[in-house]
């Protein structure tokens, strides 16, 4: 019996089990048991439950962390280090944009300072950057 089978069934004997006293909701819970597969417990929780509609999933969307800016800075020193991998790119990496920027090869401001002095090894190999080529 699937989710919203149980559901549905549940959802019939609802009237019957408000309605009852504690003898009758203790046979209603057997009948439950054996239909649903669902222990006693569970039954009486979803029996008291407001609604017995499952509720929706939410939908949780992760705000962007780095920029457009950030990962072209990280482009550059990466390409300027012979495309190393991150675990070797992350510790040179500030100290090497701050020198490209000295030479005017990129743009380094101090929120792109600030968000490349923190960022992960993870972050820089979620964007799987490539070779420009």
């Amino acid at each position: 019996m699937s989710v919203n089978e149980r559901r549905k069934y549940l959802k019939l004997v609802l009237s019957r089990y408000v309605q009852s006293g504690r003898k009758e909701r203790i046979q209603l819970l057997t009948e439950m048991g054996e239909v649903t597969g669902l222990h006693r417990k569970s039954l009486i929780r979803l029996m008291n439950m407001p609604i017995l509609e499952r509720a929706l999933r939410k939908v949780r969307l992760k705000a962007r962390w780095d920029g457009v800016a950030v990962v072209e800075v990280v482009r550059i020193v990466w390409e300027r280090l012979d495309y190393v991998c991150a675990e070797q790119l992350i510790p040179a990496l500030l100290d090497t944009a701050c020198q490209l920027a000295e030479w005017e090869e990129s743009t380094l401001t101090a929120e792109v300072e600030e968000k490349l002095s923190s960022i992960s090894r993870a972050t820089v190999q979620r964007h799987r950057i490539r070779p420009r080529g």
